[in-house]
């Protein structure tokens, strides 16, 4: 099964622009086959612990967040961005005790205040470097680091936020994120303000005009941008990393409602595919796949 990139005006001008021209322009035109999910047992197997296209994911959904507490209340403006609560904040003390474990290269994380906070909490020793070293030349990629860094490098991708909905999956500024978590690399954001609330409010009026779902309708855009996350995840150089994202998001990849989605993701054997879809991913959980890196050379077609 095989997929091209898409590039819809939104997915161009919000998703590929951050990423490098090369990249982006090879990715359009190159079919590519499904990313394939195993299981970490088969990193013991002689062919995925050889292989060099292989990436170890620890994929986290963020913690207890304000708007999870009641879903009526949920769409109202005091839940803008929503952060974590008390018992979201506590959730990921508890996760960090197990994060201190994992080969960690990288920390990939969506833009939105909850799982900004989710990664610096749930990766404190990732996040909080104490060797005495502040220069943001020494983080991976660069750029929006006010002049401190972390001990790998944490770095926000449009792509992977939550289906854009209500105001709780509305983002703050680029320019305030940058204050607010100075460790983190927003050079990957493309606009100062939310460019994906503002495409549907252009659409369907704000908040007070429409109460309902916006882009968790539109399986064309949800499409688009599950492509381009996973383009921008098998992009980074790293062989190990955590993502921390959402969970209907997560849930449009890993168990489609839309056929639009189908073949995204291919599981290679029984004990990811349960993993993956018995059920939805709780706040603050954690799950590890294997991920194997597919070819996107033009015209080379994996024979899967």
């Amino acid at each position: 099964m095989t997929y091209s990139y898409r590039t819809s005006a939104l997915s161009t001008a919000v998703y590929n622009a951050g990423a490098s021209s090369s990249s982006s322009s090879s990715s359009s035109s190159s079919s590519v086959s499904a990313v394939k999910l195993f299981s970490l047992t088969e990193m013991n197997s002689p062919v995925r612990h050889e292989s060099t296209t292989s990436k170890v994911v620890h994929l986290v959904r963020h913690a207890e967040g304000t708007h999870n507490l009641s879903e009526d209340e949920s769409k109202l403006p005091l839940h803008f961005d929503a952060a974590l609560t008390p018992r979201g904040v506590e959730q990921c003390l508890r996760l960090a005790e197990r994060t201190r474990t994992l080969d960690v290269d990288a920390v990939l994380v969506s833009p939105m205040t909850r799982c900004l906070e989710t990664a610096r909490l749930s990766f404190p020793h990732l996040y909080n470097r104490d060797d005495g070293v502040n220069s943001s030349e020494d983080r991976d990629g660069g750029g929006g680091g006010g002049g401190v860094a972390a001990a790998v490098p944490f770095v926000a991708y449009e792509e992977w936020r939550e289906t854009v909905n209500y105001l709780c999956d509305s983002r703050r500024p680029r320019s305030t994120l940058e204050g607010l978590y100075p460790r983190v690399d927003f050079d990957r954001l493309v606009s100062d303000d939310d460019p994906i609330w503002s495409h549907y409010e252009g659409i369907f009026g704000c908040h007070l005009t429409h109460a309902s779902h916006r882009e968790s309708n539109d399986p064309t855009s949800l499409c688009d941008r599950a492509h381009s996350a996973w383009r921008a995840l098998l992009d980074r150089p790293e062989r190990n990393l955590a993502l921390v994202g959402h969970s209907a998001f997560f849930m449009h990849m890993f168990t489609p409602l839309f056929p639009e989605l189908e073949g995204v993701v291919v599981y290679k054997d029984e004990g990811v595919e349960k993993m993956m879809t018995e059920s939805k991913f709780e706040n603050c959980e954690l799950r590890s796949v294997l991920v194997d890196v597919p070819h996107r050379d033009a015209g080379h077609d994996e024979d899967e």
